[in-house]
């Protein structure tokens, strides 16, 4: 064999060795970005799949493709104040009847997130699209959803759905003409403080607390959105 042929080959070696290397970080690198963008989200995914980070990887990917386009569309101011509005009268409502108000706040995040331009809640791509945009805020959404779909769910623990739906009903309100909410606000997932008087409010104080001693009836409406779980590989 002569010379040359053996520095080709080697050559063609060199680069092959050099091409595996570049798609083994490509993907490594891929799925720590995944990782970063959808925080909770990709941990969700991932419990799913057992533990499948291929799967994972393959599922988050597939939404990025198909919703990352998404572009909110921008609300008149006084449309703003109107949600925001409503979403003040459901915090109140909780005094008096807490699961009356966990369903009124499932409707009103759908409404606005349709109203947005994100696929409308009854459409099985509702809450993938919203995991997109705000992946560290939808789990509040879907504890909120199911709460809203029935089950027995304490006092407190409804109040804590509904203050971690709040914040992606802050997310999607505040981000209002944005394509995504990528990091976590910090504000928006911790308990409002009290407002100031006469500043613009997207959400009223605080949560309050149910009246006590009161037994609330179970919710019986059960919404056609997602129950919050997530399209596995199987159902595309």
């Amino acid at each position: 064999m002569s010379t040359g042929v053996i520095i080709a080959v080697v050559a063609v070696v060199v680069i092959v060795a050099a091409l595996i290397a570049a798609v083994a970080m490509k993907g490594g690198s891929g799925g720590v970005g995944l990782k970063r963008r959808f925080g909770p989200e990709y941990e969700r995914t991932l419990a799913l799949h057992d533990g499948d980070t291929r799967a994972t990887r393959r599922e988050l990917t597939e939404r990025v493709k198909r919703y990352g386009g998404i572009e909110q569309r921008a609300l008149p101011e006084q449309e703003q104040e109107r949600y925001a509005a409503q979403w003040t009268a459901i915090q109140a409502k909780f005094v008096e009847d807490p699961p009356a108000a966990i369903t009124q706040a499932d409707e009103l995040i759908a409404r606005l997130a349709a109203e947005l331009g994100y696929p409308a809640a009854d459409s099985p791509e509702h809450v993938d699209a919203l995991s997109v945009h705000h992946p560290h805020h939808v789990h509040g959404y879907r504890e909120a959803h199911a709460a809203a779909a029935g089950g027995r769910h304490g006092t407190e623990e409804l109040r804590k759905t509904l203050v971690a739906a709040r914040a992606l009903f802050e997310g999607l309100l505040r981000g209002n003409g944005r394509t995504r909410d990528s990091e976590p606000d910090a504000a928006a997932e911790a308990e409002p403080e009290t407002a100031r008087e006469g500043a613009p409010e997207t959400t009223p104080d605080t949560t309050p607390e149910a009246a006590p001693n009161e037994s609330k009836p179970v919710i019986g409406k059960r919404l056609a959105a997602l129950n919050g779980r997530g399209r596995t590989e199987s159902e595309r």
